[in-house]
């Protein structure tokens, strides 16, 4: 399908990061020290070029330019904006709403002919369409069974994370920023030598946090409540201190994940079905057994044989006693679940030119 011969101008919008404009995610490059996850968009843009459509960042293809319009966790820049007559505008949720609760709120896709997200629960395929969060399955091929030498040589947990919520959420939310938080304090405190965490940065407001504070700066003396806040970030800072290796770089991940048993793989999110992000499958490559809360139906997309499931566990203890009490025959069989579950995890479900190819076809078939 060539549109009569004619190029169509297509606008990518994103968040407004330098790292990501003059087409930036296409690149496949690391982003802050980190992975680029977005690399199904490289494979997006390779399927409509294929069909004659040209797709940029928005500071090269202006939306008010373009003739399609496909937005990125951004929401709110065109709820009130003048739509060209004609044009398809389209919205991918990716970033839970834990971060961009805006976007996920049904009142704001209006404006949105068709709406990508991997919650099954909201697909309806008629506005809304499924996609799964897209995998680099290629890191599988890192994989190492782990010996009963290596087993006994290894740590036995760590956690990778720069996000922590240090107070309490809301009732209703779903962010597991907090919990992750509570493990990490849980193990700096009773056993330090036996986790680590790598982190390549915890923002100040981290360890600055704590309830309350809001009040304060409204009746107290900035003085005091800057003398406060800062003995509460010494405090805290002091405990991640404890446990913090530093950074690793995003080529050196599954290395370093290796040296260990048990990797805390908590998503940013819970009870968000669909939700199921590279944390888990980091794991897997490094043969390092994962302890998952995240996509509360995980078990339809992962063997449960593959990990242990955090929610079944009331506390930090009975969680410590069941990693310190397991021995390489039990690691084995977790360990040997994995193997054959990435032997066979399939390209066509979790790949990146699987699922930019689940968003194409939509866009192309109302093109036609």
């Amino acid at each position: 399908m060539k549109h009569n011969g004619k190029s169509i101008k297509a606008t990518l919008y994103v968040i407004e990061d330098p790292v990501l404009l003059q087409n930036g995610i296409f690149l496949n490059k690391s982003f802050y020290g980190m992975k680029n996850n977005a690399f199904m968009f490289a494979s997006l843009r390779t399927d409509l070029a294929e069909h004659n459509i040209d797709l940029a960042t928005q500071d090269i293809h202006p939306p008010e330019e373009s003739d399609l319009l496909i937005s990125l966790d951004n929401c709110l820049p065109f709820q009130k904006a003048v739509w060209r007559a004609g044009r398809k505008n389209y919205l991918v949720l990716s970033e839970p709403a834990t971060y961009y609760p805006h976007n996920w709120n049904p009142q704001n896709h209006h404006v949105f002919d068709k709406i990508f997200t991997y919650n099954y629960n909201m697909v309806d395929n008629k506005r809304y369409f499924h996609y799964y969060f897209a995998i680099d399955l290629e890191e599988n091929n890192q994989f190492r069974a782990a010996t009963e030498e290596e087993f006994e040589r290894r740590k036995l947990c760590v956690l990778m994370a720069a996000s922590f919520g240090v107070v309490k959420p809301l009732h209703n939310s779903l962010s597991l920023l907090h919990e992750r938080y509570l493990t990490l304090k849980w193990f700096a405190e009773n056993h330090p030598n036996e986790f680590s965490l790598y982190s390549r940065m915890i923002h100040p407001k981290t360890y600055q946090s704590f309830r309350g504070l809001g009040l304060l700066q409204k009746i107290a003396p900035a003085a005091l409540v800057e003398g406060i806040t800062q003995v509460v970030a010494s405090r805290r800072k002091a405990l991640f201190d404890i446990v913090n290796k530093g950074p690793v770089p995003h080529d050196q991940k599954i290395p370093a994940l290796r040296q260990y048993r048990f990797n805390i793989a908590y998503e940013n999110t819970g009870g968000l079905p669909g939700y199921l992000t590279e944390k888990i499958f980091d794991s897997f490559a490094a043969c390092c057994v994962p302890i998952y809360w995240g996509d509360p139906e995980v078990e339809k997309s992962i063997p449960k044989e593959c990990f242990i499931d955090r929610r079944n566990f009331k506390s930090h203890e009975e969680l410590y006693r069941f990693l310190k009490g397991m021995n390489y025959q039990e690691y084995k069989q977790y360990t040997e679940a994995i193997a054959e579950f990435i032997s066979d995890v399939k390209q066509e479900k979790f790949g990146a030119e699987a699922n930019a190819r689940r968003i194409s076809e939509v866009i192309l078939k109302d093109i036609e």
